[in-house]
Formats: C-alpha cells, sequence, structure tokens
C-alpha cells in the first residue's frame, strides 16, 4: 500500500545558552506532517529533535531519534486497553540504561511515561510507580529526540432501523458512528521546546439514494423529539437485494445489497509550537470514511373491510 503523507520540518539554531560554567548551543528542529494511510485511518503527528555541542554523557542515546505513540484510546463500551503498562522504580529492568542492548536507552515521552528506543524496533511505555525512589534508567534518560502520533479512525455506521432489517420508505431512518470520531490532541515538550497538534473532525452523510448533509456523528435513536444533532433521512423509493436490473422502479444507485451508505470524516489538521522554535499553521487535512450497505423497503397500506357477525 502507498502512503501519501505531508511533512513540514522547522528549524532554528539558538545561540547563548548556558549550563554549569560552560556555554553551549543548542540546534532545535520540529517536524509536524498528516498523512493518510488507508481509506479508514489517518495519521497526524509531531516531533522534536535537539543537538547540543556539549558531549552527552552518553553518546549511545545523543545520536538516536526516540519515537512514541500516542493512539487515541477506543472509546466503544466494554473495550479495556492499557496503553502504558506499570513498572516500579526498583524494577531492575527500569534501573538499566541500556534495557535492550548497547543501543538501547531510555527516554520521556513528555507526558509522564518512561519509554524504551532501540533503532529499527518498536517498543513500549511505561507508567513507573513509587517502589525505591531514584530515576528511571540512571543517566541515560536523556533523549536527543521525541515524537508523538494521533491515529484517526470514522468509527463505525450504526442505524436504527438496523441495517440487517433495512429501513421503511416514508420513514425517518437514524444514523450515527461509533465510537464517535471528536477533537483529537497531542502534546509534547523537549528542551523548553512545546508542539501541539489538533485534528478537528466533520462529518458529511451520503445516504446512497442522492442525498447528503453534513452534520456530525450522529446520535443513537431514543423516542420521542430528536435532538438537533440527531442524523435522520427518509427515503422515498425501495431499493432491496435483488431489485438492481430487475425492477425498473427503483433508483440507478439502488446497489445490489441496497443503498451505499457512507460516512465520510473530514480531520481539519492545525498545529502551535512555543519555545525557541515558534510556528503555528495547518496541514493537510486528512478524509476516513465508513460505509455500510443498508436495504430499503417500501410502505404499503392496505384498506380492511368490516367483518360482518
Amino acid at each position: 500500500m502507498k502512503l501519501r503523507g505531508s511533512v513540514v520540518f522547522i528549524g532554528a539554531a539558538i545561540a547563548g545558552l548556558s549550563l554549569a560554567s560552560a556555554a553551549r548551543a543548542d540546534t532545535i528542529k520540529i517536524g509536524v506532517y498528516s498523512q493518510k494511510e488507508s481509506s479508514s485511518h489517518a495519521t497526524a503527528g509531531a516531533s522534536i529533535s535537539a543537538r547540543s555541542s556539549r558531549p552527552a554523557r552518553r553518546p549511545t542515546s545523543g545520536s538516536h531519534t526516540a519515537s512514541a505513540s500516542l493512539i487515541a484510546t477506543p472509546r466503544a463500551s466494554g473495550n479495556n486497553i492499557v496503553l502504558y503498562p506499570t513498572l516500579p522504580t526498583t524494577s531492575p529492568f527500569l534501573r538499566d540504561p541500556h534495557p535492550f542492548g548497547s543501543d538501547s536507552f531510555w527516554y520521556s515521552d513528555g507526558s509522564g511515561h518512561v519509554c524504551i528506543y532501540k533503532p529499527g524496533s518498536v517498543l513500549p511505555c511505561f507508567t513507573v510507580t513509587a517502589g525505591g525512589g531514584g530515576a528511571p534508567g540512571g543517566p541515560g534518560l536523556n533523549p536527543a529526540a521525541i515524537a508523538a502520533r494521533l491515529e484517526l479512525f470514522p468509527g463505525r455506521i450504526q442505524a436504527s432501523p438496523a441495517a440487517s432489517r433495512g429501513g421503511l420508505t416514508g420513514a425517518d431512518s437514524w444514523f450515527w458512528l461509533a465510537p464517535a470520531p471528536r477533537r483529537e490532541v497531542l502534546s509534547i515538550s523537549l528542551r523548553g521546546e512545546n508542539v501541539t497538534v489538533s485534528a478537528e473532525p466533520s462529518v458529511e452523510w451520503r445516504f446512497g439514494d442522492g442525498a447528503a448533509v453534513v452534520g456530525g456523528a450522529g446520535r443513537p435513536y431514543t423516542p420521542g423529539p430528536p435532538p438537533a444533532d440527531a442524523i435522520r433521512h427518509t427515503y422515498e423509493t425501495r431499493c432491496l437485494p435483488g431489485d438492481a436490473g430487475r425492477n425498473p422502479y427503483v433508483l440507478p444507485s439502488c446497489g445490489t445489497p441496497g443503498y451505499s451508505l457512507e460516512a465520510l470524516v473530514r480531520w481539519a489538521i492545525s498545529f502551535e509550537a512555543t519555545g525557541p522554535v515558534s510556528a503555528s499553521g495547518s496541514l493537510p487535512s486528512r478524509t476516513t470514511s465508513a460505509g455500510v450497505a443498508y436495504p430499503v423497503s417500501k410502505a404499503r397500506a392496505f384498506l380492511l373491510g368490516r367483518r360482518s357477525r
């Protein structure tokens, strides 16, 4: 699968900083990007790297780029995903400055977690719990770079009546996305530099019969007056499996399994950097989509005569 993306890099050299009695010059660079991974998956992220003219105490950690993923937690009910397992500060594993060989080291992701970096590997981040004191990884916890990423998904289309039963002409069908896409934000910090990336979703609903509406993620059906942000649509023409190519009274857009219902989630992505490098702007927007076949039956009225006794 070919990836399409856009990357923006911004760098600045900062001179005149001091540490102890030695002068030091830092070069700080930031990177921000948005990228489409597939029709239902997009990503946005940021990175900060810092290079100092002062020799690092541990050269093995000063020349690498560390990466940490900030993944939007699934919000569907019943999910219980632990993104950051716990480690006590007394753990021998945590106290090893090179936990996966001489080219690995510990770093902080800027959000209170410690992570492992090793070239060419994807390794976890941990939440450190009390249990003996001391800095995790000792002096090796001195990142030269940090990165973070948002995962952007549209959710799945839910309907009432359900797609397995299908809708009814002349009656409202309700649609919504679950979990509902919402504004996603990530922030990272390194050596006084802070970068924030945000992704704001809007949803276009295409109902398959030529009608469309731009709105939110919708609301699950509830009896009573519909809320203002409910996504509803009334079909006027039936579309059932077997109608396509056989029934001359259905719409040309009627597909073999029913109408092609689609929700297009457009993510407006922006960033802001503060600190030695100051910048802000917009990144290329990305679109993710969810779809489902939605059959629609025709409502019929029958006149029943009065039974004689």
